[in-house]
């Protein structure tokens, strides 16, 4: 279960991002799967509820209201959807239905599109649903203040005890009777059931296994290069050793460190502090070696299975633009391909869903290495659109006879190609 977020606004506490279960009507044994759960408030969205609302790891004391279900109570008819800018960093999707939270419709994503690929995923087993336009930062504030003015005292999401009152109290006959209940149900077609079919489960999965992967393209590759094309070779009698690149979460901020070896007789740590640039920061491990470290921004992309280049294409078009180059290069190694890990979802419960037979995009990942003269690294970028790098450097080699395939200058790159094999 994941912690819920918390919003302050006019001073109610509103949850989102919590977790939701289809249910029956209030009753115990919601309460009971509730404690199970480890949920420490819920709510019950729908008249009567359809739905359960469950939250923890809630900071401080006082009443807290669910968004979703403010949001739903907003709409008791039809089923509406919106993509909510919290910050820069967090887009929320509400979506409820008949005046019902839909299970999939109060989570948050780190990008726009991964917020839209999941709006998209939840009308597919809610066709009717409407997605309303998102709305501009002062819009997301006026909805926050139109949701705050419904959050009543009697809307307050309540306590989970860990000894339930009235155990006692539920005759065995009600017990029963939902059993019948949830069976009779289970074979209606209705929109809460219908909310997570395995395949929209399992696209969640695969967007779960995408995040945090991303691919830097033609323009985070030239991006790179330019880094270590604009390097000081020699600078105020410091000669290059090396450099090493490796990006930080995320792929768009790399932190580079480059060493450097005294070499005129008259160079010193002053000369080298002077005429450095101002984005290094200088670190000298003895009288003759200096390590300059600084960060480098590099353009980079979220993973998108739609905009994958398709497995045979890198096996007969990208690999056969590899071969040409060849000559230009002392390395250049493509692995075999190998799948991306999904863990597979759950069902109600907890047993792990059957991988749908059919559309869910297999995304496939090879490895590949790069080590070739400085110069030849610029025909890399017409053919790295969908290649995610992890690890750059450049060592500087004395005593070198050029030629076509060696430097003074090799460049040493290590990534992945993404590729759908769908």
């Amino acid at each position: 279960m994941r912690a819920a977020r918390v919003l302050l606004v006019d001073q109610k506490k509103l949850l989102c991002g919590l977790d939701w279960v289809p249910v029956l009507a209030e009753s115990a044994f919601s309460r009971a799967q509730a404690r199970r759960l480890g949920a420490t408030l819920v709510v019950w969205s729908g008249e009567p509820p359809a739905a359960l609302g469950l939250a923890r790891g809630v900071p401080g004391r006082g009443r807290c209201w669910s968004l979703a279900d403010l949001w739903a109570r907003l709409y008791p008819e039809g089923s509406r959807a919106c993509i909510l800018a919290l910050d820069t960093q967090t887009w929320h999707v509400l979506a409820a239905h008949q005046g019902v939270a839909l299970v999939r419709g109060d989570r948050s994503y780190p990008s726009l599109e991964l917020a839209l690929a999941s709006m998209q995923a939840m009308r597919l087993a809610c066709p009717g649903l409407e997605m309303l336009p998102a709305p501009d930062p002062a819009g997301v504030q006026a909805l926050l203040h139109t949701l705050a003015s419904q959050a009543t005292p009697d809307l307050a999401m309540q306590p989970v005890r860990s000894s339930p009152v009235r155990r006692y109290g539920v005759p065995f006959g009600l017990a029963l009777g939902a059993a019948a209940w949830l069976h009779t149900q289970a074979a209606q077609n209705t929109a809460i059931s219908h909310a997570t079919p395995p395949a929209v489960l399992w696209q969640e999965a695969l967007d779960q296994a995408l995040h945090g992967r991303f691919i830097h393209g033609a323009a985070g590759t030239r991006a790179l290069l330019q880094t270590l094309y604009r390097q000081p070779v020699r600078l105020a009698g410091w000669d290059l050793l090396e450099v090493h690149c490796q990006p930080h979460m995320g792929g768009a901020s790399w932190s580079c460190q480059a060493d450097y070896r005294r070499q005129a007789q008259g160079a010193d740590n002053r000369g080298l502090l002077e005429h450095a640039p101002g984005t290094w920061a200088l670190e000298f491990s003895s009288l003759d070696r200096a390590r300059a470290i600084w960060s480098v921004s590099v353009p980079a992309r979220q993973v998108t299975p739609a905009a994958l280049p398709r497995a045979h294409w890198v096996t007969r078009d990208w690999s056969s633009a590899l071969q040409a180059s060849l000559p230009a290069f002392h390395r250049l190694h493509l692995e075999p391909a190998h799948t991306l890990s999904v863990a597979a979802p759950q069902d109600a419960e907890g047993q792990p869903l059957a991988e749908p037979s059919s559309g869910l995009p297999a995304i496939s990942m090879r490895g590949l290495q790069v080590e070739g003269p400085l110069r030849s690294g610029f025909l890399l970028t017409s053919m790295v659109e969908s290649v995610s790098w992890h690890k750059l450097s450049l060592v500087v080699t004395t005593g070198v006879r050029p030629d076509l395939r060696t430097s003074r200058l090799t460049l040493r790159l290590e990534g992945v190609i993404y590729e759908n094999g769908s």
